[in-house]
């Protein structure tokens, strides 16, 4: 992404600001995010994707990956590579945890990957995951189950593999949305008003404060909640944009948000 802050462009700079060493693979290379009129770009031939991770093997850089995240796949062969990715580092280094963004579709817009795309992705690559990180569309369109409040989406949040699962853009009272971080046996949430407008790319920065946090050693809860205030402060100060303004992650870390018990 060459303007914006979407996918690796809002992700990178998380992990980085939590001290994380990245190597960031791209499936898609693109002027900027599909909000605005002109957007030229073209995809990373899997072939490439490939050979780069072959060369990244071979100077022995995979066998220290502990975190592995996934998000725009555009079609049925960058999932088949995301895929056999995810299972040679874990071969490599098996304590390593996979997270499963699937970036499918959302709401009003709906599905926009092909089901050649979305289907295998939901089927293949999703059981491979320890934690999916799925907007309401998603989590309804993965599970086949209608997501239309907090509990409806923590029961359908148990039915995918992964043994965690972040939920965003859930429905809650008063016009908040929840976000819903869902284990086997508990589930804890955050809650913010719903905005008129929300920028591109905050589910990748949200999805990256997570796996950041994660690595960092933090418990999945507390994860949840510093992830998330750092997300309400970039929110803050991008109203109206397009974009996320990323200025709030190079200040001091904000207190974590107070979760709730869901």
């Amino acid at each position: 992404m060459a303007y914006g802050h979407v996918g690796l462009r809002a992700m990178v700079p998380a992990l980085e600001r939590l001290g994380h060493d990245v190597v960031a693979l791209p499936t898609v290379v693109l002027s900027s995010h599909a909000a605005y009129p002109h957007v030229a770009g073209t995809l990373v031939d899997p072939a490439t994707l490939e050979r780069m991770a072959a060369a990244l093997d071979a100077n022995g850089w995979l066998s220290s990956v502990d975190m592995v995240i996934t998000g725009y796949l555009p079609t049925e062969a960058h999932v088949s590579v995301a895929a056999g990715l995810v299972q040679r580092i874990r071969k490599l280094s098996p304590a390593m945890r996979y997270i499963c963004d699937p970036v499918l579709g959302d709401d009003p817009k709906g599905l926009y990957l092909p089901l050649e795309t979305a289907n295998p992705l939901r089927d293949e690559l999703l059981p491979l995951a320890d934690i999916a990180t799925p907007n309401a569309f998603e989590l309804a369109w993965l599970s086949n189950r209608p997501v239309s409040s907090i509990q409806t989406a923590i029961s359908t949040a148990r039915t995918l593999r992964p043994p965690l699962v972040l939920a965003t853009s859930i429905p809650a009272a008063n016009d908040h949305l929840a976000t819903l971080l869902v284990g086997p046996t508990s589930a804890h949430a955050t809650s913010s008003p719903q905005r008129a407008k929300a920028p591109s790319g905050t589910g990748d920065l949200l999805t990256a404060l997570l796996a950041g946090h994660l690595a960092s050693g933090k418990t999945p809860p507390d994860a949840l909640a510093h992830a998330s205030a750092w997300l309400e402060q970039c929110l803050d100060v991008s109203t109206g944009s397009h974009d996320l303004n990323l200025a709030p992650l190079y200040a001091s870390p904000p207190s974590p948000l107070v979760l709730l018990t869901a």
